[in-house]
């Protein structure tokens, strides 16, 4: 590919530390060696050689004063590549609402308020609306989204303020590519967060990854594209250079579901989409897995993509087929594989890890013993071995998260009775009966209720 401009350039990139960012930084190095890039992010990584020679700012896009942050960013800046994308907490449609769309909206204006004249934007597959069919849909398809999903809604509304950010600014050029679900191996930890969560352990990965499943239940007629991480960088890399307007499907080849189950040697077991689809709401409800049922319509209702016009008109095509991606995909989740940036599961490690199973081991041990102890509320007397087992483990699987209210110095209802409502259930326990039943349930209330205030914390936000 040739450059249309011969000056070195400065090509600002958000989101640069993230999935899509790795493919895009290691495409910009094959192709504008010189060009002097910055990276935008809410935590830039501090190592890797990917990220070397990078001049980064940390913004958060999500705050009032993001547009004003970025003006140091967006000084003498040729072409702005707007990767930037929360998907955590998929719960939290507000802050995803803060950080993507009125973050979007930052930019725009600080790429106006900056005269930079060039933007690239990274749209997706969940902009169109829903297919029933394996026909391939070219760039016309309606981009109504789909309501079911927070993400897909907000790449709706981000695409119309585009429409109107081209008529008010009618000398910014502006671009879009609409890519399928990214992959590398490095985007393992980010996929295993959104999809797959923290209950479903590396060892049924292995299974998939040597290829031991025997079946694979899947909803009937789901076709999926994969595009790898570079491919999709050398396509932005194109639209850049080559100063493209419009919008552009990027994918590989699309996969039945043969296919798709062949990828870890299964049979295809085809099940009605509805209830499918139950099932993944029921298991999301009860966190059993991570993907929402909104995610999971844009997986498996979006329509297969027809690509031609990246291929006429940019040159592109995949150098990796589906299946290619997709397999590296799988062995990075098998091997727990993660980048060298934050966003890419950097410093996500071992300390982090071992609370998580300490948290799970707590909640576990407190359900056990709920359970125990209302077995046992009919005669009274000494807990059992196992019982005695139960309730030890829970205490001390519980001493790290009662330290951190301490610390924290928290006041509220569960951090003020937790001690009294331990005590209460510890003692109780001793003589059994109907009284250590009901103080061991008024822990288990409360241990539910810490629970939820867990999953209603903010988190620090995976970005791609």
């Amino acid at each position: 590919m040739t450059s249309h401009l011969n000056q070195r350039r400065r090509i600002l990139v958000t989101g640069a530390s993230g999935n899509v960012g790795a493919g895009v930084l290691r495409a910009l190095a094959r192709s504008e060696p010189d060009a002097e890039l910055v990276g935008v992010c809410r935590r830039p990584p501090t190592a890797g050689a990917l990220y070397e020679g990078m001049r980064w700012h940390a913004v958060d896009l999500s705050t009032p004063s993001a547009a004003s942050e970025l003006a140091p960013a967006m000084r003498d800046v040729d072409v702005v590549i707007h990767l930037a994308l929360a998907v955590q907490p998929v719960d939290d449609e507000e802050y995803l609402y803060r950080a993507n769309v009125l973050g979007t909206q930052a930019v725009l204006e600080a790429m106006r308020l900056a005269g930079v004249s060039h933007l690239v934007y990274a749209s997706s597959l969940g902009v169109y609306a829903p297919s029933r069919s394996a026909t391939p849909v070219s760039e016309t398809w309606p981009a109504s989204g789909q309501s079911s999903s927070t993400y897909s809604r907000h790449k709706v509304v981000v695409e119309t303020l585009l429409d109107q950010f081209e008529i008010d600014q009618p000398d910014i050029l502006v671009a879009r590519f609409r890519p399928t679900v990214v992959v590398q191996r490095d985007a393992a930890f980010e996929i295993r967060s959104l999809y797959l969560g923290p209950f479903i352990p590396r060892a049924a990965v292995k299974l998939l990854q040597r290829r031991l499943l025997p079946i694979l239940p899947l909803p009937k007629g789901l076709a999926l594209q994969f595009v790898h991480a570079d491919d999709v960088g050398d396509a932005v890399v194109r639209l850049m250079q080559q100063r493209a307007q419009g919008s552009y499907n990027i994918a590989a080849d699309a996969l039945d579901c043969t296919a798709i189950a062949s990828l870890v040697g299964a049979r295809p077991v085809e099940v009605s989409p509805p209830v499918m689809r139950t099932a993944v709401t029921a298991l999301h409800r009860f966190r059993a897995v991570a993907v929402t049922p909104g995610w999971y319509d844009v997986a498996t209702r979006s329509p297969v993509m027809d690509t031609t016009k990246a291929r006429q008109e940019l040159g592109w095509q995949p150098a990796r087929s589906s299946t290619g991606a997709a397999r590296e995909l799988i062995d990075g989740l098998a091997d727990g594989a993660v980048g060298s940036s934050p966003a890419l599961g950097s410093g996500s490690d071992d300390r982090a890890a071992g609370r998580r199973v300490i948290d799970r081991v707590h909640d576990a041990t407190l359900a056990l013993w709920c359970a125990a102890a209302v077995a046992r509320a009919p005669r009274r007397g000494r807990p059992g071995a196992l019982h005695a087992a139960l309730i030890a483990a829970n205490l001390i699987s519980g001493t790290p998260a009662a330290l951190d209210r301490v610390r924290a110095g928290r006041r509220d209802p569960v951090a003020l009775l937790a001690p009294v409502a331990v005590g209460g259930a510890v003692l109780s326990s001793a003589r059994g009966g109907w009284t250590a039943a009901a103080a061991t349930m008024v822990l288990g209330v409360l241990g539910l209720a810490e629970r939820r205030r867990a999953l209603r914390a903010p988190r620090v936000p995976t970005t791609t």
